[in-house]
């Protein structure tokens, strides 16, 4: 048997059947449904692919079996059966007859909510589920356009309501940060030709190409792009996919180095009307971009209505809309990550409980792009070079079929990748002959002998090495999802090229007017980086809402030798995110004290106070040290850099897979409550650790290890199942490309995700942290060690979220020191549960041969968590917000130096996978600039020299948040922080946006 085909997921239960009214309404409806596709041939042409009739069957039911049916489609027919066959495709459950007639009259919104609310649980093939609803659209999206446009007025009178007229003040205040911009007091020691390293001469009024490109940017609406599934399916429809053309298998790296080769050599050459950098990522101005092996299929259901979804939405052509329903998603329904999983080990537990969301998320299940390529080797050799390199370690593994092979694969990939520039340089030769403005036709043309030099050959020029690198980030994004692939230290590789220039510049004038030139092309270089968006269906927007591809940069620091690493590319990084404000590139900084300068800190915070939330803030030391039992090499270890978010990895060396899950420590919490049953999905899938309700803890310890029992237990489920995850990469989704830039692939003939990278682990985000603290330390207080409560009467009222004991809450609220208080006990108990999470990853087996790391930081699941979680012994009520990250609650401390202090305490050796400290500071109305960067500066200083290891800022009042809540038109690029990411305010859904209001705010 083939490894992608389906025995059949699973086994329907044994029917129970009972009638009830809903049973025959949903048959009736279902026949109805049926028969339209049936008789109509306008409708029945949906449920056939290129390749013929898709065949498939979904069962429907409820837990207590007074509902059951199936919907069977079969060779162009669609039969509703009375009961459900032994073997079913997918499964829908629900939780009582009203969920299913709830269904059937709810928005695409409320759908989202039932899933993720456990109202109704999927189970089986989720490509064939999003089908199923896509075929429920053809017939209802008239329906379901209306009800969102309905949504949103409803929400938009709300808003008004509250807040009838704009606050034009607020928002003039927000624009007008731009308008101000500080000197420098001083130069770095190797800054070397920057006069004034600010660049405070400079705005983006100076610059009328970017604010054009900036323009784009907010105004032109994302569009999904075919190009690239449409190219790699066609390429498996000829050459096949577990065997080739010849009836032999194939080696899963050598398709892959194939399929690659042949999308690069024939995707469309373009140059951005106006731009100083050749290649786009789609054909789009503004593309999103489908992986059909990876999560593609997720939009399904979606392909008529996401353009007009509330949250981040795309258009999507009827031609697309034709291309991906009939050519490309059938091909791929059961050729993708989680298919083979369900497959090969049977719809496995592991899996089950990542789909629910309420407890875990598995990024792998999309993609394992969290790191950073060798770009400097790129740069300084151009695929040339490399490609002979390969060669002649070709020679040491002549037989050694697998070796020869992933060798074989990057040298495919990289000749693809050549291919494409030269079709760029083409490309802009035939563009430069046809423009009649001199000017663009001399850009154009010394684009052209950019692209005839780079990828080919080293760089010499900073033009040839800013080209280069984004030719190759295309050409990454070509093979592994949009998510997470970060660049690294754009700074420090791009300034050898910098200087060379400078040097060879005799007056003052051609050195400014380089400079000049040289913001420019960071700032199209950041420009070239929004031209693309993740495929996210519309779940995505109340899980990861407002996450753009955080495509992350590193600034400043140290060198791999120790030495302070600030120079002019630094400060021209800087300047470009201070002009454009813009969410990605997601800027990450190094401070290293003692080394870096004052000077040097001041401008970011500077930076972050006129944008209002970037860049994030690194102790260059305190992240080193908590690499220390890593045994990183020294050099290499200086070399570190964010991905993602705020992660650590190794530059060029390294696949960190820095977020491989989003894991929820409260769901544990909660399930040691329950004696392993998680309540708000009803599911007893946890060990039986205790009754609460039985007195069965006699000690805070009983009930410690019970927690500790059943985090354990999630830990493992979800460990298993990125293992799982991980061969499916080898088979769907090799490397190839990526490999060829990182060291250790080429040496040891092994792609990286076999393991060929120098260094290995993968990285987990824990969520939660300050929320378990403070119930746990609201349990010890008043349970064990005062005795003011028993545990029953506790876990009483957070059941019932406290509705019937206020005076329960009133003393967990004002009589428990919480985490940021400056509480030694709190303190004490968040290293004790952070130390468990560490040791417990660590010492699991990693797949790839390296550790598991731990970091606590959150994107934004500690809203999407909140909202899937009951109400907690520290007070909070059910369905709020988690704090972000690792962020004191709101009302720890109305000091914000406690909150400092607390975090800074932490033992950063059981955080080796960063954290975010998330803190809103609002400047005094009277300060000057000056005072107010003096200001922000030594909490920042303070924090660090205390040994912090990460900060970020949101510089904003609730104030203007709320006023851009109910008038987005005057905030369209507020930037905000949410939790290691940037997103735009106004693009949030409304959850995450108060989430972000009721931040504990400082004044300073």
């Amino acid at each position: 048997m083939l490894f992608f085909q389906p025995k059949t997921n699973f086994e329907a239960p044994v029917s129970k059947f009972k009638f009830s009214p809903t049973n025959f309404l949903l048959k009736t409806l279902l026949r109805v449904f049926a028969a339209n596709f049936n008789l109509r041939p306008g409708l029945n042409k949906y449920l056939k692919s290129d390749q013929g009739w898709i065949n498939f069957t979904l069962g429907i039911k409820t837990e207590s079996g007074s509902v059951e049916t199936a919907v069977i489609f079969n060779n162009g027919k669609i039969r509703v059966s009375k009961t459900i066959p032994k073997h079913v495709d997918t499964m829908l459950t629900f939780y009582s007859d009203e969920m299913v007639i709830k269904l059937l009259s709810a928005t695409p919104t409320e759908q989202i909510f039932m899933v993720l609310k456990g109202q109704v649980s999927p189970k089986g093939n989720q490509s064939y589920l999003n089908l199923f609803f896509f075929f429920l659209s053809v017939l209802m999206h008239s329906k379901q356009k209306k009800l969102m446009e309905k949504e949103r007025k409803t929400a938009k009178k709300s808003l008004l309501k509250a807040s009838p007229t704009a606050n034009t003040t607020l928002s003039d205040a927000m624009n007008a940060r731009h308008a101000y911009r500080m000197k420098a007091p001083t130069r770095d020691p190797h800054v070397k030709y920057l006069k004034e390293p600010y660049l405070s001469e400079f705005g983006l009024e100076d610059f009328p190409r970017v604010k054009d490109f900036l323009d784009i940017h907010f105004e032109v609406k994302a569009e999904v792009c075919p190009e690239l599934p449409k190219l790699v399916t066609d390429w498996h429809k000829k050459n096949g996919y577990e065997i080739d053309r010849n009836g032999k298998p194939w080696q899963p790296l050598l398709r892959k180095g194939h399929a690659y080769k042949h999308l690069m050599e024939n995707r469309k050459p373009i140059i951005r009307k106006n731009d100083l950098i050749a290649a786009t990522t789609t054909t789009k101005d503004i593309g999103v971009v489908v992986y059909p092996e990876g999560h593609g299929t997720t939009i399904w259901a979606e392909l008529l209505t996401v353009g007009d979804r509330t949250l981040n939405p795309y258009d999507v052509s009827e031609e697309t809309v034709n291309l991906l329903h009939h050519e490309i998603f059938p091909y791929w329904a059961k050729r993708n990550f989680k298919e083979w999983v369900r497959e090969k080990y049977d719809n496995p537990l592991c899996q089950q409980i990542d789909e629910r969301f309420a407890i875990y998320f598995l990024w792998k299940s999309v993609t394992i792009s969290h790191t950073i390529a060798d770009f400097p080797k790129l740069l300084r050799l151009g695929t040339t070079r490399i490609i002979a390199e390969i060669r002649e370690q070709l020679k040491k593994f002549k037989e050694d079929t697998d070796k020869t092979a992933a060798l074989e694969a990057m040298i495919l990939c990289l000749e693809g990748l050549t291919a494409y520039s030269r079709n760029l340089a083409r490309q802009a030769e035939k563009d430069a002959a046809a423009e009649k403005n001199p000017t663009r036709k001399k850009e154009l043309e010394h684009i052209a002998r950019i692209c005839s030099q780079v990828v080919a050959h080293p760089a010499r020029t900073l033009d040839e090495a800013v080209n280069a690198v984004w030719i190759g980030w295309v050409g990454l994004h070509m093979e592994s999802t949009n998510a997470g692939l970060s660049l690294g230290r754009m700074d420090q590789w791009l300034q050898p090229y910098f200087e060379a220039d400078m040097e060879t510049l005799k007056t003052d004038k051609e050195r400014d007017d380089y400079i000049r030139h040289a913001v420019e092309l960071i700032a199209c270089f950041y420009m070239r980086c929004t031209d693309h968006l993740p495929l996210t269906p519309d779940i995505a927007n109340w899980i990861f809402g407002g996450s753009s591809s955080d495509q992350a940069i590193t600034l400043g620091g140290v060198t791999p030798d120790g030495r302070d690493a600030v120079c002019d590319m630094t400060y021209i990084f800087l300047k470009v995110t201070e002009m454009l404000s813009i969410r990605d590139p997601n800027v990450n900084a190094r401070f290293h004290p003692g080394v870096n300068s004052d000077t040097y800190l001041k401008r970011l915070c500077e930076v972050n106070l006129i944008t209002t939330a970037t860049p994030s803030l690194h102790n260059d030391k305190t992240v080193m040290e908590s690499l220390a039992d890593l045994n990183y090499e020294i050099e290499d270890l200086r070399d570190w850099a964010a991905t993602g978010c705020v992660e650590p990895t190794l530059s060029g060396k390294h696949i960190g897979h820095t977020n491989f899950q989003m894991m929820n420590m409260v769901a544990a919490l909660e399930m040691a409550l329950n004696n392993g049953r998680h309540p708000l999905l009803n599911w007893k899938l946890g060990p039986d650790t205790g009754i609460v309700e039985n007195g069965d803890f006699k000690t805070f310890d009983d009930f410690f290890n019970a927690f500790a029992r059943q985090f354990a237990f999630i830990i493992d489920q979800s460990l298993d199942y990125n293992d799982m995850l991980a061969q499916a990469h080898q088979i769907f989704r090799p490397t190839p490309m990526l490999s060829s830039l990182i060291d250790g692939c080429i040496r040891t003939g092994r792609d990286v995700t076999i393991g060929g990278a120098k260094y290995n682990s993968s990285g987990a985000a824990l969520i939660g942290l300050a929320d378990v603290t403070d119930s746990m330390l609201a349990i010890k207080k008043l349970v064990f060690d005062e005795k003011k409560v028993s545990f029953a009467e506790l876990k009483r009222a957070v059941d019932t979220n406290f509705e019937n004991d206020p005076a329960i809450r009133a003393l967990v609220t004002k009589k428990v020191p919480l985490f940021g208080s400056g509480s030694d006990a709190a303190v004490a108990m968040a290293d004790r549960i952070a130390k468990f999470a560490h040791d417990h990853y660590w010492n699991r087996p990693h797949y790839r041969g390296g550790r598991y790391t731990v970091g606590f930081w959150s994107m934004s699941n500690h809203v999407a968590y909140g909202t899937l979680s009951g109400a907690l012994p520290s007070g909070r009520l059910a369905g709020k917000a988690f704090t972000p990250g690792l962020t004191p609650e709101p009302n720890a401390s109305k000091n914000l130096l406690d909150n400092i202090r607390d975090v800074a305490r932490l033992d950063w050796k059981n955080i080796n996978n960063n954290i975010a400290f998330n803190v809103k500071v609002v400047p005094h109305a009277d300060d000057t600039r000056e005072k107010t960067i003096d200001d922000i500066f030594s909490y920042v200083k303070t924090y660090f020299d205390l040994g912090g290891m990460q900060m970020q800022m949101n510089v904003v009042t609730s104030e203007t948040l709320k006023d851009a809540m109910a008038h987005p038109e005057n905030y369209r690029n507020l930037l905000v922080r949410i939790s290691g990411y940037n997103a735009y305010f106004v693009t949030l859904n409304r959850d995450m946006q108060i989430e972000l209001i009721e931040r504990a705010e400082y004044g300073i």
